[in-house]
């Protein structure tokens, strides 16, 4: 009785684990893929703008770009 006991024992940690791992695994690639779509809506947003307005926002970025390739 003894050894089913410790046997079932270790088959449920097992799956425990797999099953967090598994949840771990997905939270992940969900922020991942939430964090992509965000760059795709950004980019769709910027380019619904005009030249114009496109204008203030290159310069914005061509200014952080700089600064970081300063440090």
């Amino acid at each position: 009785m003894i050894a089913i006991s410790s046997f079932s024992l270790l088959f449920a940690a097992i799956s425990v684990v797999s099953a967090l791992t598994l949840v771990v695994m997905m939270m992940q690639e969900s922020r991942h893929a939430t964090q992509n779509n965000g760059m795709v809506a950004f980019r769709r947003h910027l380019d619904a703008l005009s030249d114009d307005s496109r204008a203030h926002v290159r310069q914005q970025l061509q200014d952080h770009s700089d600064k970081k390739g300063r440090r």
